[in-house]
């Protein structure tokens, strides 16, 4: 299963935010099929890399993610992506899943994967 960071409930496309995206789909990369849901750790990124690492989730991929974030889900055993900033739809992230052609992140290529984000957050007011 893995993680894709949504701006809307209804979106299919991956949001640029990540420690700030008010919703996650999580793809299972067997059937394709997903499901949305509310992320509980929305404004803070470690917050959210702590509720993706708890949800039974083995992967996830990012827009913008700093390295904080990229290195706690790495501690947590999950494989890190990037859509090299690319506007990917989830049918587009299941396909190149599907195809082994997802970047994946690693110590050595991280340095030029990461960032800081833009800092904008979509969150409602809890």
């Amino acid at each position: 299963m893995i993680a894709i960071p949504l701006d809307k409930k209804e979106s299919t496309t991956i949001s640029e935010l990540y420690g700030n995206t008010p919703y996650f789909a999580f793809l299972d990369e067997e059937t394709g099929i997903f499901k949305v849901i509310e992320n509980q750790g929305c404004g803070d990124g470690m917050n959210t890399a702590e509720f993706v690492s708890n949800k039974n989730i083995n992967s996830t991929i990012f827009y913008y993610m700093g390295e904080k974030v990229y290195d706690y889900l790495q501690d947590k055993g999950l494989k890190v992506y990037s859509c090299l900033k690319t506007h990917c739809s989830i049918d587009e992230i299941y396909m190149q899943l599907l195809a082994n052609k997802a970047k994946v992140v690693t110590k050595e290529n991280s340095s030029t994967l990461l960032d800081s984000g833009n800092g904008g957050c979509s969150c409602k007011a809890k």
